[in-house]
């Protein structure tokens, strides 16, 4: 440990604990990581074999900007380090019927994509949808991922509760699709990736149609020999800042002393590691259900291939350890990895394959928590794109199976529940995983060969690897397989969701999927940012100079011009224009009808003017429009209780009340238009 600097603790060498790792060095500390794996990155990890790579987990790369960031923090260029390829087309997405549906981040195509399918002015619908994605999008970069939310008041920040509407959060994904494309096959297209945050469409909140914004707006991309080239970078840097990483070295506690202050932790091996800071990267309900003791009931593990989970007794806050370990949880996959003897020329980079019954395929995986009876999966082939994933005129095939979570059960360990043929509701407690893995396996091959008109996949595959929902909780100790951690609906999210520091102890923080911002590897690494904010905050240390956002040069021809008043002033009447029809409207509505609001005493004589009395035509039209809807009875009963009323109180109400009448009818007319 260098004299003079403090000294912090990682436990986790995922994307958020590098991450962390590389900016807290950054910062000055002397870092050290432990890592329980004999590799960095977590599921954010490689598979190799034979001149085959495959992405372990994560394959595509979204939202740019918080990479960018990231590296500008460490006062790198991210460009210096990650070469990214861009992926053309973003998706190819397989129905059941044999068609297709190509998703382009060139807009001129995918407006022709969806014209194609969604009808005439389904360009002006994507476009629609966009801006309201990218709404969503700009809105969570700025409220959301660069904003800590340490207690409930933190929501009702000014700028929270002003945008929260534009956010849609008490929507779904799935309904804000609806809102804009009239076809199924275009709402299914543009819904599926809520499967990145291990959710269903039909839950997720609609904000998340910023993924679609993303990937459409910001593109899709992919590091030059592979995903975890992202994390080696990190570690690179880290290490050039002194920081040490120490694989196959599992902890089992955070250790603390009695003012109620991290201290360091303590080993499998029973060895003490001292520090003034400890960051978690390990999955955030395992962590609070096994490595924070209770004082004094702290038992020493020996290592083991296995542990086994901590007594509830002798968990430092069993209460807030149960809690979590119920909350809802994103759901877990079958995953497969196939070395290809050739190359698959009808598959692109990234497919979908969306089964037939789209809704009762997350059904079965979010509400009856299930394996599905027809999934949907999502198949990559990073060889596509990168020719160095594979040996020459072969492909390596990642599979993601999407199915529920591992649940406690009267047999030894962790079930998943399966459906017998036929039925509705999963009956069946299965730990048969050959047996299951093998069904997944065989309705993966049988719709891709379906639908892209092969034959003899399975006899193509030369070596699969295989990850199932209790290799995912073996190898990453992941709660209940889960393999995207607390799911985002809104109560678990924002104020809802842990933050970077621990509830009870000081200098212990929080870093990955469960904790805010949420799950994915940018919004784990916007994490990273939050995190290293709170120990710098709570160190008394000053921030790098490198966080301070650095303007870029510009000349006379860069600067910003105020606007002429002629078009600031055609913005408000645009804005304006749909309540000015709707008062005229209802103005109408309250002069012209048979009856109304004029009258000797009623506020508005001027409808008695004989002048105005003579439209008789457009009264006759209006009125037969009411009386068509609802029936002469009823029109004339409402009139004159409504007139009985104003008449009688018209000093005080009759105008208020006609404004309100205005009101409502301009709000009618706004949605209208």
């Amino acid at each position: 440990m260098s004299e003079g600097r403090k000294k912090a603790i990682i436990v986790g060498a995922g994307v958020g604990g590098t991450a962390t790792a590389a900016r807290l060095a950054h910062a000055g500390f002397d870092v050290e990581v432990y890592e329980k794996n004999e590799y960095s990155g977590g599921r954010c990890s490689l598979i190799h074999h034979d001149g085959y790579r495959f992405d372990q987990g994560p394959s595509l790369l979204l939202l740019p900007p918080l990479f960018h960031q990231l590296y500008n923090d460490l006062g790198a260029r991210l460009e210096d380090h990650i070469d990214l390829i861009q992926c053309t087309p973003n998706y190819v997405i397989h129905y059941h019927d044999g068609e297709k549906v190509v998703l382009s981040s060139d807009r001129a195509q995918l407006g022709a994509e969806v014209e194609k399918w969604d009808g005439p002015g389904g360009a002006a619908r994507l476009e629609g949808f966009l801006r309201e994605a990218g709404i969503h999008g700009k809105l969570s970069y700025d409220l959301v991922l660069a904003k800590p939310f340490n207690t409930l008041l933190a929501m009702a920040r000014l700028e929270v509760v002003l945008n929260l509407i534009k956010l849609h959060p008490f929507g779904s994904l799935w309904g804000r699709c609806a809102r804009y494309f009239k076809t199924e096959r275009m709402r299914r297209a543009f819904s599926f990736g809520s499967m990145y945050l291990g959710s269903s469409p039909f839950d997720a909140p609609g904000t998340y149609t910023l993924l679609q914004w993303t990937e459409t707006c910001e593109g899709i991309w992919y590091p030059r020999g592979g995903f975890h080239q992202v994390v080696q970078s990190l570690v690179n840097i880290a290490t050039s800042h002194s920081a040490k990483f120490h694989f196959c070295t599992p902890i089992s506690s955070v250790t603390y002393n009695s003012s109620g202050r991290a201290t360091g932790v303590t080993l499998e091996n029973g060895e003490k590691k001292e520090a003034d800071v400890v960051v978690v990267n390990a999955d955030l309900v395992w962590a609070h259900n096994n490595l924070f003791h209770k004082e004094g009931r702290r038992t020493e593990n020996t290592q083991t291939e296995q542990r086994k989970e901590l007594p509830k007794s002798e968990r430092l806050d069993p209460r807030l350890a149960d809690r979590l370990n119920n909350k809802p949880h994103s759901c877990s996959s079958i995953s497969f990895y196939w070395a290809m003897d050739s190359t698959i020329p009808s598959l692109n980079t990234h497919n979908i394959f969306l089964a037939e019954d789209y809704k009762g395929s997350f059904d079965d995986i979010f509400k009856r928590k299930g394996m599905p009876r027809e999934p949907s999966f999502y198949v990559n082939v990073p060889s596509r794109v990168d020719p160095s994933a594979a040996p020459e005129g072969k492909d390596s095939i990642v599979v993601l199976v999407p199915v529920g979570l591992l649940l406690p059960s009267s047999k030894d360990g962790e079930t998943i529940k399966t459906f017998s043929k036929g039925e509705k509701k999963p009956e069946t407690d299965s730990q048969d995983w050959p047996a299951l893995v093998e069904r997944a396996r065989s309705q993966v091959i049988e719709s891709m060969e379906k639908r892209l008109g092969i034959v003899g996949l399975r006899e193509k595959i030369v070596w699969e690897g295989v990850n199932t929902p209790q290799t995912w909780k073996d190898k990453f100790n992941l709660t209940h397989g889960s393999i995207l951690g607390i799911t985002h609906d809104f109560f678990n999210v924002l104020s809802f969701r842990q933050q970077a520091r621990h509830p009870s102890l000081k200098n212990a923080y929080f870093v990955g999927a469960s904790a805010h911002p949420g799950t994915g590897v940018p919004i784990a690494i916007a994490g990273s940012r939050l995190c290293t904010l709170a120990v710098l905050e709570d160190q008394s240390m000053s921030l790098p100079g490198s966080y301070r956002r650095r303007s870029p040069r510009t000349t006379s021809l860069d600067r910003p011009r105020s606007r002429d008043l002629l078009y600031v002033m055609e913005d408000w009447f645009g804005a304006l224009f749909p309540y000015l029809i709707g008062a005229i409207f209802a103005l109408g509505l309250v002069l012209y009808l048979p009856g109304g609001f004029g009258g000797k005493t009623g506020p508005f004589r001027t409808a008695t003017n004989p002048s105005i009395m003579k439209s008789t035509s457009t009264t006759s039209k209006l009125h037969s429009i009411m009386l068509s809807a609802m029936g002469p009875n009823a029109v004339g009963k409402i009139r004159d209780q409504v007139l009985l009323f104003v008449r009688a109180h018209q000093d005080w109400v009759g105008l208020p009340f006609g404004l309100l009448v205005l009101s409502i009818m301009s709000i009618l007319a706004y949605y209208t238009a």
